[in-house]
């Protein structure tokens, strides 16, 4: 596995664990999941600017076998390299949320599709972890977001 994965996975852990449970942090965590499952929304309509306000102003995006993309300015370059793609589409699911304090955490899984070389749609399954921060305001922005390719069904434990 990606080491990158390794390292915000064990993060994302320690982050959970830091602060003593608050009674607001299922709460936050229904919300979180909301959050995301908007975003993937607004990911999905193709509304660059929607997408890039759920993203802090200092978040990275790491994806296998790329170079990091820090900051907004180069995820806005990011996300417009992807909507060039022939047939580029992107969705998701929050399967898990963990809330400690002004920090969580999501499990995912990404679906990314796009037109293959034989002028088909190919759609590519993935897992993600992304870290998140509240806001003063109580909203929540992504602070990192890592994504790599999903094991197949059959090898996947029970």
């Amino acid at each position: 596995m990606n080491k990158a994965y390794w390292a915000v996975a064990a993060t994302a852990l320690v982050l959970a664990g830091c602060a003593p449970g608050k009674s607001d942090d299922s709460k936050d965590a229904a919300k979180l999941m909301q959050t995301s499952r908007e975003w993937s929304k607004a990911a999905e309509s193709g509304n660059m600017d929607a997408v890039l306000g759920y993203f802090a102003d200092d978040a990275v995006l790491l994806s296998e076998g790329q170079p990091p993309v820090r900051g907004r300015e180069a995820l806005r370059s990011y996300l417009a390299d992807a909507a060039k793609i022939p047939g580029f589409r992107i969705s998701w699911e929050p399967i898990e949320a963990k809330v400690s304090g002004d920090m969580g955490y999501l499990l995912e899984r990404t679906q990314v599709t796009m037109t293959g070389p034989e002028g088909m749609p190919v759609t590519q399954q993935l897992q993600a972890v992304t870290i998140w921060r509240k806001q003063p305001d109580g909203s929540w922005k992504n602070v990192v977001d890592v994504s790599m390719p999903a094991a197949p069904a059959d090898a996947r434990p029970a």
